[in-house]
């Protein structure tokens, strides 16, 4: 969902941008895989692009990769019937741990995991 809202510079018609006009931006977290997963982009080497992620992630609470989480994670991985990408069973199992929604754009890459919850 924020590399969609990257995708379109920030722009106020971005799915981010019209669900954070619905919930308290408090509500909003982010986990720290994701922050990495942001950062492996090229675009981020130029100071200008990392400076706005920066700005863009700011509110967000962090939500920790904790050894619940990576515990949580790896048996995600091992009982998927899906491929899944490791940075994804780590985000579903961080959702799962903080009790929240996830959101995203790539549903199916998510589907079937047991208690996540998507949005």
């Amino acid at each position: 969902m924020i590399i969609d809202h990257l995708r379109q510079k920030g722009s106020s018609d971005s799915l981010l941008s019209k669900l954070l006009k619905q919930i308290e931006l408090n509500e909003a977290a982010i986990s720290f895989i994701t922050i990495q997963e942001l950062f492996a982009g090229q675009s981020t080497i130029n100071k200008e692009i990392e400076e706005w992620i920066l700005k863009i992630i700011n509110p967000y609470q962090i939500l920790p990769y904790t050894f619940e989480v990576a515990k949580l994670a790896g048996e995600i991985d091992r009982d998927s019937k899906n491929q899944i990408d490791f940075p994804d069973a780590a985000i579903a199992a961080t959702a799962i741990l903080n009790k929240t929604s996830l959101l995203t754009l790539n549903k199916k890459d998510f589907k079937g995991i047991k208690d996540l919850k998507l949005i």
